[in-house]
């Protein structure tokens, strides 16, 4: 990691004698120009696919969660647009933009001292934005709709607030270990993909660094 760094560092310092404003999003946008231009795609597979692939799986779950409590309810089809937007949508556009614009830049920048920090935070990013949150927003949402189209009897959240926990629980029993299985699931894939990130371009800037010693040398 530290040959990595001094690549950077190398980097930083010919854009810097080229550029008296250097700033960041100069460099991240000198980065992506050459990952965007790498001719082997498959090097740089990670860096580009992987973000959207976080949020198809964060759409997946975002859906599993909020059928079953729709199922449970007995929602048919009311609110289903409404509430699928923020609890489907909302995780499958956040999850991947979140990625790319925290830990991929911090790859691309060599903002981090600790790689397997950087992927343990974008798993437990990844798990909060596509399991947590719609398994929070889910329930309550689904509980609106069942008291506002009369599908399901619910007791009064304000008059009986044990009870609705009671409910809340006993819905939520037969998702359990799915659930668990998901958080695993998504947590894991970004802790992958952060990893195959960092390894990729870790050996595209080593070959752009070699290609660049060898044409200095000429």
């Amino acid at each position: 990691m530290d040959f990595f760094l001094k690549i950077q560092e190398k980097k930083k310092r010919k854009i810097h004698e080229e550029d008296d404003d250097f700033s960041k999003e100069k460099i991240l946008r000198l980065q992506y120009d050459i990952i965007d231009k790498w001719k082997d795609t498959s090097e740089t597979f990670y860096l580009t696919k992987g973000p959207p692939n976080l949020g198809i799986l964060g759409a997946l779950s975002g859906i599993f969660v909020h059928n079953h409590y729709r199922k449970k309810l007995k929602l048919g089809t009311y609110g289903r647009a409404t509430s699928y937007l923020p609890i489907v949508v909302l995780p499958a556009i956040v999850a991947p933009m979140v990625h790319k614009m925290v830990f991929q830049a911090k790859i691309l920048l060599g903002e981090y001292k600790c790689s397997l920090c950087v992927q343990m935070k974008a798993g437990l990013t990844q798990a909060a934005l596509a399991v947590v949150y719609p398994g929070v927003l889910a329930p309550f949402a689904s509980f609106m709709y069942a008291t506002r189209h009369f599908t399901y009897r619910l007791p009064s959240i304000t008059q009986n607030p044990r009870e609705v926990f009671t409910l809340w629980s006993k819905l939520s029993k037969p998702i359990v270990k799915p659930v668990i299985g998901l958080l695993l699931a998504n947590y894991f894939a970004a802790q992958f993909l952060t990893y195959k990130e960092l390894k990729d371009f870790h050996s595209i800037m080593t070959k752009l660094d070699q290609r660049t010693t060898a044409l200095e040398a000429l």
